[in-house]
């Protein structure tokens, strides 16, 4: 008996980070996460691969970790597609019903015809949702089959990327000694872990400000009807600022999170940032009020082309919740009254939803950046599950001490992972490594 067998290995490969973990979900239906590493990125520009060797050396960083912390091997792992060719499409077709009845086997005709002609050439379909049936002119119908009708109308949102978009980073995960075991846009997850069933069906935004991309999902009625990603995110609000201040990157950075405000209205009066001295370059001041003023005009910029793709679902003025904000950005001081300012919408900060075990590890996943990788397990272990737990994903180095030898030793996986956890809680503080400057 394989113990490790529910487990599930996915990582986050963010333009900035690269955030990886190992979980499961528990007889309660809780998700248990029992490693967690992260890295930072390398290789990776506005969220797509476009250096496969950098990549790879931050994927087997952080899967590294993970198996050294459980005495582990992973060899089979789930991860996100990210990019600004993401491209949400709506499919129709139609059917004539043979005996004036609506058949499994007449909507099964009518999916098949949108995955066929849904996606352009060079393109892969992730995801394929019907958004609504039409019978004999009547819509809004969600399950249409055993109704009357003689003509049954289906239409369909559609979610595809280029397939180098995959390719490419199925070629950093092998890089690095793994294989791809499932990917999804990452648009499509974030909603799974930070989004309640309520606010899907009563309609609501989640906006993820990455730090090349800033992605946007939109649900109503339990649907997703928009995913996409803007090249957008905030290293260009850092670039805006190393511009704009005449100070080297690294200082940009960190006084963007350290005095940092989106909303020049918050900002304290007479405050400013003091720059040391770097390489025989003078020290320097810089206003708390003008480093708003390039925060939110670029802020801006970014919430305008976020509402242009939310108007072109024609939904907005049917969504009965407001918007959650997700992803590192989403920290900037005062990012929640600008977006609700400008698009006239309640907003929330993400936290997860889903009900979590409590662990040790819980600390690096109650925070607004989890959002992606939280869902790319949930959305991996629903498919591994589906799969009935495909044998070899993560398996033990010690098989022997995972073998059931009678029935009094067989406490199963939950036995398995309480060991785990004991090994992780030597190994925590060799998970994470940054080295913070501050600003003085």
């Amino acid at each position: 008996m394989n113990l490790t067998r529910e487990l599930v290995a996915a990582i986050d490969i963010g333009t900035s980070r690269t955030r990886g973990a190992i979980g499961r979900f528990t007889a309660d239906g809780k998700l248990e996460i029992v490693a967690f590493s992260e890295t930072l990125t390398q290789g990776v520009r506005n969220g797509v691969v476009v250096n496969i060797d950098e990549a790879a050396t931050s994927i087997k960083t952080v899967i590294s970790s993970l198996e050294r912390t459980l005495n582990l091997r992973v060899r089979r792992i789930f991860a996100g597609i990210s990019g600004q060719k993401i491209i949400n499409r709506k499919v129709s077709g139609y059917r004539m019903t043979d005996n004036g009845e609506v058949t499994q086997a007449i909507i099964n005709s009518l999916i098949g015809e949108a995955q066929r002609f849904a996606g352009a050439p060079g393109e892969k379909i992730y995801h394929l949702t019907p958004e609504e049936f039409i019978v004999d002119g009547e819509r809004g119908v969600n399950n249409p089959v055993g109704m009357a009708g003689r003509r049954i109308d289906g239409i369909f949102k559609v979610i595809t990327a280029p397939e180098s978009y995959e390719q490419n980073l199925r070629r950093s995960i092998e890089k690095g000694g793994y294989e791809l075991a499932g990917s999804f846009i990452n648009p499509y997850v974030q909603g799974s872990g930070f989004l309640s069933k309520d606010e899907k069906e009563a309609g609501v935004i989640l906006i993820d400000f990455g730090a090349g991309t800033t992605g946007v999902s939109l649900y109503y009625e339990n649907k997703l009807r928009l995913a996409v990603e803007l090249p957008f995110g905030g290293n260009v609000i850092s670039n805006d600022i190393r511009e704009g201040c005449n100070i080297i990157p690294r200082h940009a950075e960190i006084v963007k999170i350290q005095c940092g405000y989106a909303f020049s209205e918050l900002v304290p009066e007479n405050k400013f940032a003091q720059i040391p001295e770097v390489e025989g370059w003078h020290a320097k001041e810089i206003s708390f009020r003008n480093l708003s003023g390039i925060i939110q005009a670029r802020l801006e910029e970014i919430i305008e082309g976020v509402s242009f793709q939310l108007e072109s679902t024609k939904l907005l003025n049917k969504l009965g919740a407001g918007i959650v904000l997700s992803g590192g950005g989403s920290n900037m001081r005062g990012i929640d009254k600008l977006v609700s300012y400008m698009t006239g919408f309640d907003v929330r900060f993400g936290k997860p939803v889903i009900p979590i075990e409590q662990h040790l590890l819980n600390e690096q996943f109650m925070n607004m950046q989890s959002g992606n990788l939280i869902g790319l397990l949930i959305n991996g272990l629903y498919q591994a599950r589906n799969q009935k737990y495909p044998p070899g994903m993560i398996v033990s180095n010690t098989p022997e001490e995972t073998k059931v030898k009678s029935p009094e030793k067989a406490h199963g996986i939950k036995t398995f992972v309480s060991g785990i956890f004991d090994k992780a809680k030597e190994g925590i503080s060799g998970l994470m490594t940054d080295e913070d400057s501050e600003i003085h």
